[in-house]
């Protein structure tokens, strides 16, 4: 007598190609034995490759500050970013673990959250592929590179709500709609246009606290040079 469901469970290496090939096998392994060795080493990479825009920051800095603004010793710099980069997205994690569990329980799937935190951890995949592309178009031709309907755009756009929006449109952000849409029909035992709708909810109130933050911004910003140039 056969056992389908038998199958041997994924090692972690498997796993993180898995994700990508075979996701839909991969995820349901992941919900069934649930781990968090890649979901880590997937976050320490993607901060690791945030240091190559930084990199490169700094060689095109004098261009964009005045030669009289004191800077911090680049060694310091590269290493707040990586650390800050790396503590940021290990706060994220377990959030959007909480959100997975959440949601699950509205519409009636409860699962666990050990089993939640490893499927988001392992979403992460698609941070390390942004990251990587980036490195290699700023190795390659020298430039920074901006992903997205946002390309176009020049950095003042960018920093508007409106940029923000077009640069959240990219291939890596489809990547993560495929994937989640696939993880979360896993977790939650239901259909995967059930849970593609649900992520592409998440995605645009993600979008749009983005673009709101930015919209603050210009608005601190405008305040700061109103009162900067105002009377005395």
């Amino acid at each position: 007598m056969s056992h389908p469901d038998l199958r041997p469970r994924k090692n972690v290496f498997a796993r993180a190609i898995g994700v990508l090939a075979e996701p839909g096998s991969t995820f349901e392994d992941i919900v069934k034995n649930p781990d968090f060795v890649m979901p880590v080493v997937f976050i320490i990479l993607a901060g690791a490759l945030g240091l190559v825009p930084v990199l490169h920051t700094f060689r095109t800095m004098p261009e964009l500050i005045p030669s009289d603004v004191p800077m911090p010793p680049q060694s310091v710099t590269i290493g707040i970013t990586l650390i800050t980069a790396i503590i940021s997205q290990l706060i994220w994690w377990p959030l959007r673990a909480l959100i997975f569990s959440g949601i699950g329980a509205l519409i009636g799937s409860r699962v666990d959250f050990k089993k939640s935190l490893a499927i988001s951890g392992y979403l992460y995949v698609t941070s390390v592929l942004s990251g990587i592309i980036t490195a290699i178009v700023i190795i390659t031709t020298g430039n920074a590179v901006v992903l997205g309907l946002g390309m176009t755009l020049s950095p003042g756009q960018l920093a508007t709500p409106w940029g923000v929006v077009l640069s959240s449109i990219n291939v890596f952000s489809l990547i993560y709609i495929i994937l989640s849409s696939i993880a979360l029909a896993k977790l939650w035992n239901v259909k995967i246009s059930k849970a593609a709708t649900i992520t592409i909810i998440m995605w645009i109130l993600v979008i749009a606290v983005s673009a709101g933050s930015a919209h603050l911004g210009s608005k601190m910003t405008q305040f700061q040079v109103d009162v900067g140039v105002g009377p005395n």
